[in-house]
Order: structure tokens, then C-alpha cells, then sequence
């Protein structure tokens, strides 16, 4: 029999914990985060006085700093944005947490570079 090797035993190990069904691998920020974000963020998160400077009407307002100067989004770093680390503690949106297929949605979008496709 042959043994495992560390990295096979942890893919094992952490596979299962892969994003739940319905959620995009490379999600469109048009049509999968955009209306996310007008629906949940944007009454707070746009126009001229943005909560916490954090402006998510746009994409472009989306990668900019906050009144923090702590990124937003860093494109291809979800762990590194604090969009969503927001999202994962659920002090994002403060209207109610939000189910793991737009958590994932939107952590597949930064991780895949937050494009704007």
C-alpha cells in the first residue's frame, strides 16, 4: 500500500469544504456582483458621502480605498479585502448576513482578479 503524501492528505482533508452548489467559479461583475451590491450595499455605499468612504455603485469604487485607507478589494486576494472579510463575520450587510452562495460569489469574483467582465 502506498502512503499518502502530505499535500494528497490535505486536499482530502479540505476538499469538502469547497463552495456550496450555485455558486460561479469566475463569476460576471455585471451580472453576478453589481446587482448584489445594489441590492444589499448600495443605500449606504454610494454617493457623494459613501459610508466609510467605501463606494460600491462602481467597480471602480469597489478597488478604492475607504476613509481607512484599508483596501476595499485587493484583485486576486479575497483574504486581503476587507469587502470580504465583512462578509464572512456577517457585519456585512447589517441588514442580515448573507447566505454562502453570495459570500462564494463575490470571494470567486476577487480571487479570480476582480474583473470587470
Amino acid at each position: 500500500m502506498k502512503y499518502l503524501t502530505l499535500p494528497a492528505i490535505l486536499l482530502l482533508a479540505f476538499g469538502c469544504a469547497s463552495a456550496p452548489d450555485g455558486v460561479k467559479d469566475d463569476p460576471s461583475y455585471a451580472n453576478d456582483i453589481q446587482p448584489l451590491f445594489n441590492t444589499s450595499c448600495a443605500a449606504c455605499h454610494s454617493g457623494a458621502s459613501p459610508a466609510a468612504g467605501y463606494d460600491l455603485a462602481s467597480r471602480a469604487g469597489a478597488l478604492g480605498p475607504g476613509t481607512d485607507t484599508i483596501p476595499n478589494v485587493v484583485a486576486g486576494q479575497p483574504d486581503s479585502s476587507e469587502l470580504q472579510r465583512r462578509l464572512d463575520d456577517g457585519t456585512m450587510p447589517p441588514s442580515g448576513r448573507w447566505d454562502s452562495v453570495k459570500v462564494h460569489t463575490v470571494r470567486n469574483w476577487i480571487a479570480r482578479g476582480a474583473k470587470d467582465n
